[in-house]
């Protein structure tokens, strides 16, 4: 039973790491401006918003949001490795921006009729005392994504590595996956710190 819910919550992250692709890609757009990341924004969403995938994503985040903390609390995680409990740190974390963003979004579009373009997050991001909320979280949940993903790639790594019989190699690919997860968290640094400048109109006025 833990095997299979483990199996589908990496399957339902990989659609939901599919959108964050093009949505985090969507993001940094905003770096030439408010106007290109909206052309860019609505190259995309044609697809993410055609109700097919839609359902699929919302109902990835609906099995994200229940199966990662299940799966915490079976496994436990307080004596794990140090990769371990940055891993389900910040997928707690995510859980509670999936539902919370989700949650806004939905509101945006279908009780309060407003476009949740750039211009929806950006609006909060830079207005007194909103922004005092938004700067945080949004940045947090940027900096969790990252480390999630880190985490994730150093655990099927650690994986595949326990199955190598030769000491040697073993040593040395775990110097090369020790290289991989670090640049994948500086990567990801640098790209939350783009973003949140984005948002925050350091480079234009909103």
């Amino acid at each position: 039973m833990n095997t299979t819910l483990k199996k589908w919550h990496r399957r339902s992250g990989i659609i939901i790491a599919t959108f964050l692709l093009f949505h985090v890609l969507n993001h940094l757009f905003a770096l030439g401006g408010p106007s290109l990341h909206i052309a860019v924004m609505n190259l995309f969403r044609p697809i993410y918003r055609f109700w097919p995938i839609e359902i699929l994503l919302l109902s990835s985040v609906l099995f994200q949001v229940i199966s990662g903390p299940v799966l915490v609390i079976k496994k436990g995680f307080l004596r794990q490795p140090v990769y371990v409990i940055i891993q389900v740190l910040s997928g707690l974390y995510l859980s509670f921006f999936m539902i919370y963003h989700v949650r806004a979004v939905m509101l945006g579009r279908y009780m309060w009729k407003v476009n949740t373009d750039f211009y929806f997050a950006a609006g909060v991001a830079n207005r007194y005392p909103e922004k005092l909320f938004f700067i945080p979280y949004y940045t947090l949940s940027l900096v969790c994504l990252f480390a999630h993903i880190a985490c994730v790639h150093y655990v099927k790594r650690m994986e595949y590595l326990q199955k190598m019989p030769d000491a040697a190699t073993a040593e040395k690919l775990l110097r090369k996956y020790n290289r991989e997860t670090i640049g994948i968290s500086l990567t990801g640094g640098v790209i939350t710190l783009l973003i949140m400048l984005a948002l925050c109109g350091v480079f234009y006025n909103i």
